[in-house]
């Protein structure tokens, strides 16, 4: 019992049928909730106003959020194996602070004095980091952008409470400014996804032609049709899975199949396919340069830090989240085209071997 309440929970993809489905819907709850959260903790503390005539919808829409997440802390302590470990790990102690300081002010009535319990509702964000584990939901790139959206948006939320109590400078012509450093980050990101872009098409270009080159010597010249499909299999390891190992190993029977072909004389055909293998083991594990990508992710970093921390009012909350959205959204979008013989699931964007698979299809070859 306790072990499918843990995958109900955590990993609806160990489930099966209705369970699986029930348990997507779930987690899709959760994620909705926690999006919501830092939303109402803003219309709460600092649009008075506009909370106190729709108290009542706000207040059922606070206390069915709050129950949702008891719930759910009460169900993750039964099916923990051990529960000082949970309480004790990030994420239960993420689980237990998200949920009981809220029921403390409830409970006692600590009305204004509580809004530093009610800040507390913010770090529901975290939960982001279950509710995308192994779960199929929200995971890979999406998960990621959603995570840093949400952890931004909710840290903005907590920066326009502070603003609210006047706390913090006011900031002038602070747009000139960000006009300029986002023209400068989207020229980074522009020059990266150049380099990445020409390299994805360059080595789809040349498996096209490596695999057109296998055709023309598996058909003209059959005595090496052993080496061939050796040669196959080592090339075929080292697109799945690139490593050193997998280029040494190709490296060495190319070799093996160059003295065989090469045994007839020079073969035009073999020069171009030579230059096309060597690129592509050359360009197998090659990234754009580290500095350049380091410089990058610092430029992303500093430049949300300013718009969370200097855009004030509602204009700086929908900034954050726009802003926060597309640099991160194309920082990682661009890294993952930066592995282009990445196809773990988490991976968008690849280098397509088709025209290798038919071919290896076709020729009967098992790999």
């Amino acid at each position: 019992m306790k072990n499918t309440i843990s995958k109900f929970l955590n990993s609806p993809l160990s489930l099966e049928g209705r369970s699986q489905n029930a348990s997507r819907i779930y987690l899709l709850i959760s994620v909705i909730f926690i999006f919501i959260t830092p939303i109402l903790l803003y219309i709460e503390l600092v649009s008075t106003s506009f909370y106190e005539r729709y108290y009542e919808i706000f207040v059922l829409s606070d206390s069915f959020i709050i129950i949702f997440f008891t719930v759910d802390l009460l169900l993750r302590i039964y099916s923990a194996e051990k529960k000082s470990k949970y309480f004790f790990s990030l994420e239960g102690v993420i689980d237990v602070i998200s949920v009981v300081p809220e029921w403390i002010s409830i409970i006692f009535g600590l009305g204004g004095s509580s809004v530093w319990l009610r800040i507390l509702r913010l770090f529901r964000v975290g939960k982001l980091m279950s509710a995308t584990k192994d779960s199929g939901l929200l995971s890979g790139f999406t998960g990621v952008v959603a995570v840093i959206s949400v952890g931004i948006i909710s840290t903005k939320v907590l920066i326009l409470i502070i603003e609210s109590y006047g706390w913090l400078p006011e900031f002038e012509n602070i747009s000139l400014i960000l006009g300029l450093v986002s023209f400068s980050l989207a020229m980074l990101l522009g020059t990266k996804l150049s380099v990445v872009n020409g390299r994805l098409n360059q080595l789809e270009d040349a498996v096209t032609r490596i695999v057109a080159g296998i055709k023309v010597f598996w058909f003209t010249n059959k005595d090496s049709r052993e080496h061939l499909s050796k040669w196959i299999k080592s090339f075929y390891i080292l697109l799945k899975n690139p490593s050193d190992v997998a280029v040494a190993d190709l490296r060495k029977e190319t070799n093996i199949l160059y003295e065989n072909i090469g045994q007839d004389g020079i073969n035009p055909n073999l020069v171009n396919f030579s230059r096309d293998v060597a690129f592509v083991a050359n360009t197998s594990q090659s990234e754009v340069n580290p500095f350049y990508e380091k410089f990058l992710k610092e430029v992303t970093i500093v430049f949300t830090i300013v718009v969370v921390g200097a855009v004030p009012g509602i204009t700086g909350l929908v900034a954050s989240l726009i802003l926060s959205y597309i640099f991160f959204g194309m920082f990682f979008l661009i890294e993952d085209m930066d592995n282009p013989l990445d196809y773990s699931d988490s991976s968008l964007i690849t280098v397509n071997l088709d025209p290798l698979d038919e071919l290896i299809e076709n020729l009967n070859i098992e790999l």
